[in-house]
């Protein structure tokens, strides 16, 4: 997402005006989490996910979040622990993103906007007894899943195209694929069962 106009932060006792900038004046900069990038003073992750609230649905803080956190550039800890420093009540977006921490792997931040996307359809429609980056071993090898559940051995991908052109994706997709049926025969040879097969109509 890219503003329409650059933003600064100035001094409320600054009076300078541009058509060509959107300003916003504060009184206190500690919320700011202030550091240097490239040799610019920018605001600290956290006091910018927090901000973009005001301007973004839902869904699209949620992408916001989860891209932030994919590239390590904050976590649910560190978003929580702004919060409880910063986040007095009536501060516009604490409440949203109070919310949605409570709805987030607090580990596995969704890998895709596709993933979010997904996940935010499950909950809405009222499915919510899964599991983030679900593991499964095989052959020396762990597999990440991005839904699993366990009670209906059941597993869901979001497989958008962000991840998946290259043909080396395309092989090693097939290859994760047949994981969880090679588990779960493994895991039913060992307990001594036998799958069945079940005759075409």
């Amino acid at each position: 997402m890219r503003a329409v106009l650059p933003e600064i932060i100035l001094s409320a006792s600054v009076n300078l005006r541009s058509k060509d900038v959107v300003a916003h004046r504060i009184d206190d900069y500690a919320p700011l989490m202030i550091r240097r990038h490239l040799g610019l003073r920018v605001t600290g992750a956290e006091a910018t996910l927090i901000g973009w609230t005001n301007v973004l649905e839902r869904e699209a803080f949620e992408i916001a979040c989860e891209d932030a956190r994919r590239r390590k550039l904050t976590g649910v800890p560190a978003l929580r622990a702004y919060l409880t420093r910063f986040g007095r009540r009536g501060l516009p977006g604490v409440r949203a993103t109070r919310e949605l921490l409570e709805e987030l792997d607090p580990v596995h931040p969704a890998r895709s906007t596709l993933e979010v996307k997904t996940r935010r359809s499950l909950v809405a429609h009222g499915i919510t007894g899964f599991q983030r980056e679900f593991p499964l071993e095989w052959n020396g090898r762990t597999y990440w899943f991005d839904f699993a559940f366990e009670r209906s051995n059941t597993i869901l991908e979001a497989n958008g195209r962000r991840w998946h052109d290259d043909p080396s994706d395309y092989e090693h997709n097939n290859e994760k694929w047949s994981v969880p049926v090679a588990t779960a025969t493994a895991s039913s040879s060992r307990h001594g069962t036998r799958s069945r097969k079940i005759p075409a109509d």
